[in-house]
């Protein structure tokens, strides 16, 4: 009896090891997409400010030689997270009113991933130089220039005040 017992647990632990390792779904990422994430911070206190109601973000691109505009974020909140162009150059207008904006110009090395032959490729990204204008914000500091499908803060934004509420 005591045999027949070790045996089936043998048994078990064989067969369970080989559904693990032969079998089942692959283990593709959930988020597909890889997002810079930009932090708005106080630039004296460090604290976090709220982008203002009416602002929104543009995304800009030159596609076949004609330059296309899509908005990317129109939220009132303490970060955004927004796409990259599969160029090497991706540029975001952040319009705080009708005539007062600022122009976020990154220049990055895309790079393809690929974690299983079964799931989806994945673009990620490395930030190489950015600029940007200063009519609202203070400065913008890189805090990760490696951008991937994880959330992870890439930029800090500064505001001088209470100019981003």
């Amino acid at each position: 009896m005591k045999n027949i017992k070790t045996t089936l647990s043998i048994l078990s632990i064989a067969l369970m090891a080989l559904l693990v390792a032969c079998g089942g779904e692959p283990e593709c990422p959930l988020n597909s997409v890889s997002m810079a994430r930009f932090d708005f911070r106080d630039s004296k206190t460090q604290a976090s400010v709220k982008l203002t109601t009416g602002a929104t973000v543009t995304g800009l691109a030159t596609i076949d030689g004609a330059l296309e505009t899509d908005t990317v974020f129109n939220k009132a909140e303490s970060y955004m997270s927004v796409p990259l162009s599969y160029t090497s150059q991706t540029t975001y207008v952040i319009h705080y009113t009708e005539t007062m904006r600022d122009t976020i110009e990154l220049k990055h090395k895309n790079i393809p991933f690929v974690s299983d032959i079964e799931c989806p490729a994945l673009m990620y990204y490395e930030v190489e130089s950015f600029r940007y204008t200063t009519h609202a914000l203070d400065s913008i500091k890189l805090v990760n220039p490696k951008i991937t499908n994880e959330e992870t803060i890439n930029f800090n934004i500064y505001y001088r005040g209470s100019s981003a509420e």
